[in-house]
């Protein structure tokens, strides 16, 4: 009676050392979704989890040599797994290091005397920008921000389903963003304030 064919580690590692794409491949449909799960345990995004699996597997490729000695394949790639992970938390925490440090670098600006002068100019660009937008979005834009309403109290008033109001204020958003970008103290200091981080 014949057997099923069997991946033996060893032979299996030796085939990918030697680039055997097959080899690859077979790994790869072996073990992508104990990557994705290990990613997306600590991540929670099906996005991210998907990134760390090409990750993985683009390691895997490049270092296919290095490889020949590992006895347990799938505990070292989870182990890879979460060294992708550590490291995108290690990116985002420097990266919020980075955005709080070069914002108190401008912390002498707010401090100076000509601030109101400044926030005033900011302030009427940031006015004549929300007057640029269609006026469903701007009604929608002014009532959430500026009246503090919910998306549902706005389309209980306006008679638009919440998801409509979602819509006018991502595209709202979107705008203000875009245009408001060449102003970079007005982009740190003012539209936090506004939540336009969307």
């Amino acid at each position: 009676m014949d057997t099923p064919d069997i991946i033996h580690p060893d032979d299996i590692l030796q085939r990918l050392a030697a680039g055997e794409e097959q080899a690859f491949r077979e790994i790869y449909d072996r073990y992508w979704k104990v990557i994705y799960k290990a990613a997306n345990r600590y991540l929670r995004s099906p996005d991210l989890a998907g990134d760390v699996v090409q990750e993985v597997f683009c390691l895997l490729w490049d270092r296919r040599g290095q490889f020949l000695n590992v006895r347990n394949l799938e505990s070292y790639l989870i182990t890879m797994t979460h060294h992708q992970v550590y490291a995108l938390f290690r990116k985002w925490a420097t990266e919020t290091r980075s955005r709080e440090a070069y914002i108190e670098t401008l912390t002498p600006v707010v401090n100076d005397t000509d601030f109101s002068i400044r926030a005033s100019q900011y302030e009427a660009i940031l006015t004549e920008l929300v007057d640029k937008l269609p006026p469903q979005q701007k009604q929608v834009f002014k009532m959430a921000r500026e009246n503090g309403m919910s998306h549902e109290a706005i389309a209980r008033e306006l008679n638009l389903s919440p998801g409509t109001v979602k819509n006018h204020m991502v595209r709202a958003l979107q705008f203000l963003r875009r245009n408001l970008a060449p102003h970079v103290s007005l982009y740190l200091l003012i539209l936090s304030e506004w939540g336009l981080k969307g």
